[in-house]
């Protein structure tokens, strides 16, 4: 049999409806009052108390609002210890809540048996069950579309922050180069992406393309450049070179200083200037 979905029993979904579901009744009855509770305020047990008609009305109709709270709030504690091991099936929620039903209308009639009502325990019976089926209907439902609401919410906003994410996660794994009127240029997986060289009023980008280096001109300075790429792993070595710091093989140091090697055929070695060698070495030993 085809389980009803989790949330429909969730725990914040259960007490919402042990709270709402008696306000809602206490409201209706004191409105509309279907039940006989008027005729249990005319017992001697009130006059012999000189409570009011109208008042011990009151007090009965809260007395029994209480009542159901009570067997609904025993209800769904035993259906959540029960749905902790297994789920609960459409048909077998349906049968639940009918028992809820059945046996508030019981007590019901049982109440209802202390008055000089002429009816007798199955037409006492018949009659509470069919009124508190029609009292509990709207709440229930109500409760229902409200937690269905509130999971398609929840749904959604889950959705929205996943695709956040993954759009957050793909533009990680791009790094991209814009000109000098910030218009996008180029837009390079980060791993593809090897340095950049300054060439005057440009910056020229090297990146590999089908395993082979491939560069290209961009209208930009490389101080502009280092700018929008502040937070990449592609860091300024040098007043006319940047490199990406996650692909270099060796660091190299010589009398005329350090040099980092890509390790790929028709790149050429770069200098790391003194301004930035500490920058360089403190991201190789993060």
């Amino acid at each position: 049999m085809t389980p009803i979905p989790s949330f429909i029993y969730k725990k914040s979904n259960q007490i919402a409806m042990i709270v709402f579901v008696p306000i809602f009744a206490l409201v209706f009855i004191l409105i509309y009052r279907p039940f006989d509770f008027d005729k249990i305020g005319d017992t001697d047990l009130f006059a012999w108390l000189q409570i009011p008609r109208e008042l011990s009305i009151q007090l009965i109709t809260v007395l029994m609002i209480l009542v159901g709270m009570a067997v609904v709030a025993i209800s769904r504690t035993l259906m959540a210890i029960y749905t902790r091991r297994r789920p609960i099936s459409y048909v077998k929620y349906i049968i639940w809540v009918f028992l809820e039903i059945v046996i508030m209308a019981l007590i019901y009639t049982v109440a209802a048996m202390f008055t000089d009502t002429p009816k007798s325990v199955v037409e006492i019976f018949r009659n509470s069950l069919v009124k508190t089926i029609l009292v509990l209907f709207i709440p229930y439902v109500m409760c229902y579309i409200y937690f269905i609401w509130r999971e398609r919410v929840a749904q959604l906003k889950s959705l929205r922050e996943r695709i956040a994410e993954d759009e957050t996660v793909l533009q990680n794994a791009y790094v991209q180069i814009y000109d000098e009127k910030n218009e996008m240029r180029l837009s390079i997986r980060r791993e593809n992406l090897i340095m950049i060289e300054s060439a005057d009023n440009y910056v020229c980008v090297w990146y590999l393309n089908n395993n082979a280096p491939k560069k290209t001109l961009v209208r930009n300075t490389l101080k502009r450049v280092a700018e929008q790429l502040v937070k990449t792993s592609i860091i300024r070595c040098h007043r006319s070179y940047m490199i990406n710091i996650d692909i270099i093989k060796v660091l190299r140091r010589e009398k005329e200083g350090l040099f980092v090697e890509f390790g790929i055929e028709g790149v050429p070695d770069v200098p790391i200037s003194k301004t930035y060698s500490e920058a360089v070495q403190a991201w190789l030993t993060r």
